[in-house]
């Protein structure tokens, strides 16, 4: 059953990830008097008292998720309803998210209480805008977070201590994603980098060097070669290829003593 559960919480995060370039249905009249509404100003949003009975899960929430904006600028909303009619918990979050994190810096989480169901909108088109300034975490980073996030959260909790741990595990994932990315390369690493483009840059000169020498090979096969004949010439003054210009000199006898 537990298995059940899980695969059940893995599609509904899929499925989410699916739904930012579709339509969404309407969200529920707890969240349409007015339209969809403004962002909740503590990052949780329990208009119709879910966890009214427990509001220290609620403010533990709300300062764990406002420690990880002040910390990185990464904005997480969390929305709980007991129960979605007109639409599903993924597809209310992702509505959410466009409407409240345009610029993509953030989530925004839907818990149904009525089947323990958590919805999940993220950005998932990678476009940073040059007039927002934020810190983005990469689509693959975010499934992957999310992921292991569900994977790590323990179903047979109580919902309040549920969502506690849920949202705690989230923001664990990504603490852990901006400290890494902020953390300076290590010295052995940078090493290890610096050889690496060394050799990468010695086997270029190396393949530059063989296609420059097979080209001049192939250049120098078409070069005609050029020889003298064999001349057939009388042998003069014992040299069998004589035939230049000879000259002689006649010196007197000497005298007898």
């Amino acid at each position: 059953m537990r298995i059940f559960r899980c695969s059940m919480v893995t599609l509904a995060l899929w499925g989410s990830l699916l739904l930012q370039g579709f339509g969404q249905k309407d969200v529920p009249e707890s969240l349409s008097q007015n339209g969809l509404p403004s962002p909740p100003e503590f990052g949780v949003m329990d208009k119709n008292g879910v966890f009214a009975k427990n509001s220290a899960v609620v403010r533990r929430i709300s300062n764990r998720l406002r420690k990880l904006d002040e910390d990185h600028g990464f904005r997480i909303f969390l929305v709980v309803e007991p129960v979605l009619l007109s639409t599903s918990a993924p597809e209310l979050a992702a509505q959410l998210q466009q409407a409240w994190l345009p610029g993509g810096d953030g989530l925004v989480v839907v818990f149904e209480a009525d089947n323990r169901s958590p919805g999940f909108g993220r950005d998932i088109g990678g476009i940073n805008k040059p007039s927002t300034p934020f810190v983005q975490v990469p689509t693959h980073e975010t499934a992957a977070i999310l992921r292991n996030t569900i994977d790590s959260t323990d179903r047979t909790l109580a919902s309040e201590a549920y969502v506690e741990a849920l949202i705690d595990n989230l923001a664990n994932q990504l603490d852990d994603y901006f400290k890494r990315q902020a953390a300076p390369v290590p010295t052995a690493r940078s090493l290890r980098l610096g050889l690496l483009t060394v050799g990468a840059l010695t086997l270029l000169a190396l393949g530059a060097i063989g296609v420059g020498s097979l080209t001049r090979l192939r250049s120098m096969a078409g070069v005609q070669t050029y020889r003298f004949p064999v001349v057939d010439r009388p042998e003069r003054l014992a040299a069998p290829s004589g035939g230049g210009n000879v000259s002689t000199r006649r010196f007197k006898q000497a005298p007898p003593a």
